[in-house]
């Protein structure tokens, strides 16, 4: 007895309305790489789905999880329409997993010494100070894009501490709760953020709603949101103005990276990590832990079968580091010749290389070149 044929219509019928056009789509696509089989006469065989997994990933590079889920939608329309599964071609699950495995881009990490003192450093204009805003709230709450899009001015409140922000996180699956971090008071980071905020409520006397305006190159902000896509530049345009090689490998999540990388090297445990990122599981920041410093030297020192090497120099320093004020003034030049580069391509042209003494934790001195 042969099983019964359902139309499309009627297994789109049993698939949930809010997955449905993703069924759908994956449905149309897979019947268009195989134009010449009659879908109602019967199922189409191995040779067919063998074609338009290829087609998937040899022609238009979709990403080796994103082929997975195309088989699930696949799967679950063969079930509902003819009765059959994918499972039972073990061809073409051998195909998918003998895929080469996606080399994952992943997004640079900012130098922490050179983002804080752009954190801290007393900006040009308007324009530079919502891109230093940015900055800090996306490190100091570790966001994602649309984390740091979604926030609220009702939510940013100060205190003594500084600025606590509350927040939800975008990828929370299960109950969507909200949470809080702190931008400091301490280190100058809460006085930069307040100078636009204190900016928003004067000039556009906004005081509820979105964070994120225009700002100009002279003294004022536009009453005109920033998008989506003008905030995720933000990161570019630092790394640019940072003089930080392959500048557009610095995304958005670029921030969210350097902060995990900053709390792990300052000895966060795994379940700090999970619950301040809110990440599902504690597998996410181990590459974090792992090569964090505290976990590097103290594998230098079992392997050397010597104590970890003395904290007491590191920390000597870190003090001489916080007693070297941020020198805000060359920065501040910088921003300028920066801008004035951008708007004359004949001075960019011209543009001298200028080299800015550091002083890192091994008390060796280097040169950075903006």
């Amino acid at each position: 007895m042969e099983k019964k044929i359902f139309s499309d219509e009627e297994v789109f019928e049993q698939i949930k309305p809010a997955s449905r056009k993703a069924y759908k789509k994956c449905w149309k696509e897979f019947k268009e790489i195989n134009p010449e089989i009659n879908f109602e006469e019967g199922r189409p065989g191995e040779e067919a789905i063998v074609i338009f997994f290829k087609h998937l990933r040899f022609e238009k590079k979709v990403a080796t999880s994103s082929i997975w889920t195309l088989y699930s939608y696949l799967n679950s329309v063969m079930k509902r329409k003819y009765g059959f599964k994918l499972q039972d071609l073990p061809r073409v699950t051998m195909l998918i997993k003998g895929f080469e495995e996606d080399t994952k881009k992943k997004a640079a990490i900012f130098d922490e010494v050179l983002l804080k003192k752009f954190m801290a450093s007393e900006m040009v204009n308007p324009y530079w100070e919502v891109r230093q805003a940015i900055v800090i709230l996306a490190f100091f709450g570790g966001l994602r894009l649309q984390e740091c899009c979604d926030l609220k001015l009702e939510q940013i409140i100060r205190n003594a501490d500084g600025y606590t922000i509350t927040h939800k996180r975008a990828k929370q699956r299960s109950d969507k709760k909200f949470t809080k971090f702190v931008v400091p008071q301490e280190g100058g980071y809460a006085g930069r953020l307040s100078i636009y905020l204190t900016k928003i409520n004067k000039q556009l006397d906004q005081y509820k709603g979105r964070v994120w305006y225009t700002g100009t190159k002279n003294s004022l902000l536009k009453k005109q949101y920033m998008g989506r896509n003008k905030v995720s530049d933000v990161p570019h345009e630092i790394a640019k103005f940072l003089g930080v090689p392959e500048y557009d490998k610095y995304t958005f999540h670029s921030f969210r990276r350097t902060a995990a990388t900053s709390a792990a090297d300052a000895g966060s445990s795994t379940e700090q990590l999970v619950d301040f990122f809110g990440w599902k599981n504690g597998s996410m920041c181990q590459e974090y832990i792992s090569s964090s410093k505290p976990a590097i030297l103290g594998m230098a020192s079992r392997l050397g079968g010597f104590e970890a090497l003395s904290q007491d120099r590191v920390m000597e320093v870190e003090e001489e580091m916080e007693k070297d004020p941020l020198d805000t003034k060359s920065i501040r030049q910088e921003m300028e010749e920066y801008i004035v580069l951008e708007e004359d391509p004949e001075l960019c042209a011209m543009a001298v290389t200028v080299n800015v003494k550091i002083v890192v934790l091994n008390d060796n001195s280097g040169n950075l070149t903006f």
